[in-house]
């Protein structure tokens, strides 16, 4: 009996706590182009990923992606002419997240993977920006080649806490044999399946 009191003692608190928080809005994402506003645009880097995916000896596709902090970016954006954008992109190379801090530092700096020893910044610059799809120059290991996105706009939105938001999600595919990194092929994929999700905010 006591300890059926004490549980509902317990729901009865957790209850009244819930109800004692203050409700926060749901942002209203706005899809239209149209509805940001102009200016230059810079990467939140706390909501930014890029995951990688190869087939690894045709038994698994093996997903890591670059930690968190190591990308950064900007765009200058007009709502009028927004297919004039210019997307500017830095990795840090050595910034690999595996979740084996061995293995991390391995195909970061390597030379035989990421050579981030010898070149220890990826970049990406737009060359052109259609409906759906961006594509720009990619420099990777020291080789620059032009790179095609499929490109989703997920909308525009101003969050309860007075911070706005722009929010891109994007997939592609590159052949690291492209950029000199040979290493395994084709045990291990040239193929390289790329998803990216990033949100940015107004440059302060």
């Amino acid at each position: 009996m006591n300890r059926r009191i004490a549980s509902a003692l317990l729901a009865g608190a957790l209850l009244t706590a819930s109800a004692a928080l203050p409700a926060v809005a749901s942002a209203q994402v706005a899809t239209d182009p149209a509805a940001a506003p102009a200016g230059t645009w810079t990467l939140d880097k706390r909501h930014a990923s890029l995951t990688l995916k190869v087939t690894h000896f045709g038994t698994s596709h093996y997903t890591f992606r670059f930690a968190q902090g190591a990308i950064d970016g900007s765009y200058a954006y007009d709502p009028a002419k927004p297919l004039d954008s210019k997307v500017s992109i830095t990795i840090d190379a050595t910034k690999v997240d595996t979740g084996l801090p061995d293995f991390d530092k391995e195909i970061g700096t390597d030379a035989k993977f990421f050579n981030g020893t010898q070149y220890p910044k990826i970049t990406f610059v737009s060359t052109k920006v259609e409906p759906g799809k961006l594509t720009g120059d990619l420099t990777f290991r020291g080789v620059t080649k032009p790179v095609t996105l499929d490109v989703k706009y997920n909308g525009y939105a101003k969050t309860p806490f007075g911070s706005q938001i722009m929010g891109f999600s994007a997939t592609g595919k590159i052949k690291r044999s492209d950029f000199g990194f040979t290493h395994l092929v084709p045990m291990v994929s040239d193929d390289v399946d790329l998803a990216i999700e990033v949100e940015f905010n107004p440059k302060k």
